[in-house]
């Protein structure tokens, strides 16, 4: 040992002791300084150390030395004045028995130090009784590992005693030749004592004499324990010649077998060390706390001013922030409105010109060149549609439209692209019709481009459509003034009639299910504008494509419904899918002969992009639905006419499918709550053979685009279902089904730290169905045991490579143990627990901070504990070791 070491260790000793723990503390370190030393062969004597090789002083510089032990021993006796409890006291006395014992070993001893140290008597109240002393040549009472002053001792083989008659000076202490005869003849018996002790507390072989010293300790007056140490030795010795002719791989083994032993006996010492350094940690942390909770008080006042004062920018600038996006997004509206009139009044100016081109009261150039192109344009649509016979016109107009009734735009391609579900990135399949209305639906849908409809036979209408909107892509093309044509892929009598449109009043209007600004984008449009327009005109004025609405109505309230999804929906999303569609009353009347939608509905889906949510994460969705009632009045606003998709799928007979519904009801929720809490409430009905059930939980659990918060909901009512009391209830084929749900919950989904409660009461389940099973009882069939093997391995249950030790307090001990079984049972390696005072209120894990691993596996500990009835909160602490967690608790 340096002198630096020494020096250190002293000045940390220098204090007297006040506590058991002090005690402990300065016991631990002389141990680890002893262990550090390299001591010589324990079957020669100190004065067969001290040949030509070995100098007198290495012999002295054994440490610690009698003065360091002596004074350990000095303040050790009078902290007794200061101990109270009389288990405490019989700790402390044990550890000066120990020192006691060692201290004669020491070289420059006196005739005072043969004597053990005696406890110092209690100061407060009344005396207590004298200290118990441990007499070092009998066998100690049976220790309790939970006794607080029980330590494993680990002495080297090497720290062997040295026989009676050494005699090395000391520095400036008596000799062993200035001791009397008995007095070396007691302290050799002391020593021997003291080591046939550890030996039969240990069994550990290295504590035997050999050579010289045991045939000294065979002549000393021997009481039982000395004479078996003794017999045990001397056989030992005899022995010893046996095992040096055994093999070599025989000796392989044994020491193997002794390295082991070593091992086990070191780490038990180290944990006993980081416990009473924990334990000492405690006490300076509360003295510390007095000292600084001033200084706290000021930086935290100094925090709240600083953090008030940023809070009132942020606010002030999120105010700001607020009025600039207002003034915006009304001047946005503004400009859309005078962008929606500009192109009214332009298509009021193009059909008028049109109208005098065909009438011949205007020629061709009379417009500018844009105009023009405009304008044949209208009229190509017309004479498309049949609307306008080429041959009305007069020549030079028909020779200027020649060029675009010459484009091929009649021929369809080869394969129309229709609706594409997973436009958005997420399954969005068509709506499934239920009810009366499933057998009145025409299959298959009719394709278009960017769109699809479903038709109804009843009223010959679309019962809706179904359209896929980019608003990157999307271009801004002329629309024309043509009539809708029949689709020929469809009998007329399952179409609207054109004859409803063609009125001499006008009454009715054929408004677009699938408009065409929504539609016109793709490779089909990415040609010269004129052509695109009527290729868009020829795919979008289709009678399938409209349902009768009057022109007030289409101008006050369809357009800007239309208007609001297009652009307002989820303003940052560039894909949207778009569902339109008409609600008929069961008495509904045609009136004058056209079968007019009773309402009108249209509902948006989009998803959340990962820039926008600032990282790659769980996809989110947004869901808005609107229905317009075919009688609304009053003034527009597009909020009135918003409603639930669980309300809107009751009036259409419509499903939108999981994802639209679960999305929405996180806005909208029901009287039952969303629609994972109602599917969380209905898993009580497993609890029988509902196949149909299972397969819908499994589908939701493994359906990677629905929010995993409302996943949760459903995972929690299954742990719940699969504990223990609640499985003993239920069925066979209810535990069946209840575990199997169970399986089909994604693994990735279990290892979410939002996930951990649930996590860590599923783990709760299977550990006690296991045990219960173990245990005899016959709920769990071997299906059943299969399934709850696949589970444990999922839920992590394994081999923990951390140990775990328990203190308590205020706790019956039967009551530790048997939580502890419950950890055990989880995979979690317990190392014992202890009954402390200091342990009383803490309900705490504790963790070495500077390793992610260990605050996991702390975190993952509280969790279940708390699945256990034990709840618990994690604190770092750097006195911990690195694969140790540390549970305090009691009330």
């Amino acid at each position: 040992m340096s002198d630096e070491t020494a020096t250190g260790a002293e000045t940390e000793t220098s204090a007297d002791f006040v506590s058991l723990s002090d005690i402990r503390i300065a016991h631990l370190e002389l141990m680890r300084i002893a262990s550090a030393n390299e001591a010589g062969d324990p079957s020669m004597k100190r004065s067969d150390k001290a040949g030509a090789e070995t100098t007198e002083a290495s012999i002295d510089n054994t440490v610690p030395d009698a003065r360091t032990i002596r004074d350990f021993l000095a303040r050790a006796r009078r902290a007794g004045s200061t101990i109270e409890r009389e288990s405490d006291r019989r700790a402390a006395q044990r550890i000066l028995d120990y020192w006691s014992a060692e201290l004669v070993t020491r070289s420059g001893i006196t005739s005072a130090d043969v004597s053990p140290a005696r406890l110092a008597a209690f100061a407060g109240g009344l005396e207590t009784a004298e200290p118990v002393a441990v007499a070092v040549d009998s066998e100690p009472a049976s220790r309790d590992i939970t006794d607080p002053g029980a330590v494993a001792i680990a002495v080297p083989e090497s720290a062997a005693v040295a026989t009676k008659d050494s005699a090395v000076s000391g520095d400036g202490f008596a000799s062993d030749d200035e001791l009397s005869s008995d007095e070396l003849t007691e302290r050799f018996r002391i020593r021997v004592a003291a080591q046939a002790r550890q030996w039969k507390n240990t069994g550990y072989a290295g504590y035997l004499l050999r050579g010289e010293a045991l045939k000294e300790a065979s002549e000393l007056p021997q009481g039982p324990d000395i004479a078996e140490f003794v017999e045990a030795s001397a056989k030992a010795e005899t022995d010893s010649q046996k095992k040096r002719d055994r093999s070599k791989n025989i000796l392989i083994a044994l020491f193997g077998i002794l390295a082991a032993i070593l091992a086990g006996t070191t780490y038990f010492a180290f944990q006993q060390r980081n416990q009473a350094v924990l334990e000492r940690s405690s006490a300076d942390q509360a003295r510390l706390k007095a000292e600084t909770t001033a200084n706290e008080v000021v930086k935290l006042n100094n925090e709240l001013r600083v953090a008030l004062d940023e809070a009132k920018d942020a606010r002030s600038k999120a105010e700001d922030a607020l009025t600039v996006a207002n003034e915006n997004f009304a001047d946005a509206g503004r400009r859309l409105a005078d962008q929606q009139a500009t192109q009214a009044t332009l298509r009021s100016a193009i059909v008028f010109m049109a109208d005098q081109l065909k009438a011949g009261r205007m020629s061709l150039e009379e417009l500018t060149p844009e105009l023009q192109q405009s304008v044949l344009v209208e009229l190509a649509g017309r004479v498309t549609s049949g609307d306008v016979k080429l041959g009305d016109l007069a020549l030079p107009l028909r020779t200027a439209l020649e060029p675009l009734l010459g484009r091929n735009i009649d021929k369809q391609p080869d394969a129309l692209s229709g609706y594409k579900v997973d436009f958005i990135g997420a399954t969005i399949g068509l709506p499934r019709i239920t009810g009366d209305l499933a057998s009145d639906a025409v299959a298959p849908p009719l394709d278009y481009i960017n769109y699809s409809l479903v038709m109804g036979r009843r009223h010959r209408m679309a019962i809706y459509s179904a359209v896929n909107l980019d608003r990157l892509q999307r271009l801004t093309l002329q629309v024309t003034g043509a009539g809708s044509r029949y689709d020929s892929r469809l009998p007329r009598d399952l179409q609207p009639d054109r004859d409803w449109y063609l009125r001499p009043d006008r009454r009715w209007l054929p408004a677009r299910l699938a408009n065409a600004s929504d539609i016109a984008w793709g490779p089909e449009f990415a040609i010269d504008p004129a052509t695109a327009a009527l290729k868009l005109a020829r795919y979008t004025y289709v009678l399938p494509n409209t349902m009768p609405q009057s022109g007030t109505f289409y101008k006050i309230r369809w357009a800007p419904v239309e208007d609001w999804v297009r652009t307002q929906h989820n303003p940052l999303a560039n894909q949207v899918t778009i569902f339109s569609g008409t609600i008929f009353k069961p008495a509904s009347h045609p009136i004058d002969g056209v079968p007019v939608p009773n309402a009108y509905w249209k509902l948006a889906v989009s998803s959340v992009p990962a820039a926008v949510k600032g990282a790659a994460g769980d996809p989110e969705f947004v869901v808005d639905a609107f229905l317009v009632p075919g009688d609304a009045a009053g003034a527009f606003d597009v909020e009135q006419y918003r409603l639930p998709v669980a309300e809107l799928e009751r009036r259409t007979n419509l499903n939108f499918g999981t994802l639209i519904e679960w999305t929405d009801g996180l806005k909208n929720p029901g009287p039952n709550g969303t629609a994972a809490d109602q599917l969380a409430a209905r898993a009580k009905q497993l609890d029988g053979p509902n196949e149909a059930l299972r397969g819908e939980l499994a589908v939701v659990l493994g359906n990677p685009y629905l929010p995993i918060s409302e996943r949760r909901k459903i995972v929690a009512a299954l742990v719940e279902m699969a504990g223990l009391q609640s499985m003993t209830g239920l069925t066979s084929a209810g535990r069946r089904n209840v575990l199997a749900t169970l399986l089909a919950v994604p693994p990735e989904l279990w290892s979410r730290p939002d996930w951990l409660p649930v996590f860590a009461g599923a783990r709760r389940a299977v550990a006690d169905l296991e045990t219960s099973a173990a245990g005899g009882q016959t709920i769990i069939d071997d299906q059943d045991r299969e399934v709850l093997g696949v589970l444990r391995d999922r839920l992590s249950m394994q081999k923990s490579a951390q140990n775990v030790y328990v203190e308590f307090a205020g706790m019956a001990q039967e009551d530790v143990q048997a939580l502890s079984a419950k950890l055990r049972a989880l995979g979690w390696a317990m190392s014992g627990e202890e009954q402390v005072k200091s342990a009383a209120g803490k309900n705490q894990v504790l963790y070495r901070p500077d390793l992610d691993a260990a605050h996991d596996a702390a975190e993952l500990l509280a969790a279940d504990l708390a699945a256990a009835g034990q709840p618990v909160t994690v604190r770092a602490s750097p006195l911990i070791g690195g694969r140790m967690l540390m549970i305090f608790i009691g009330p």
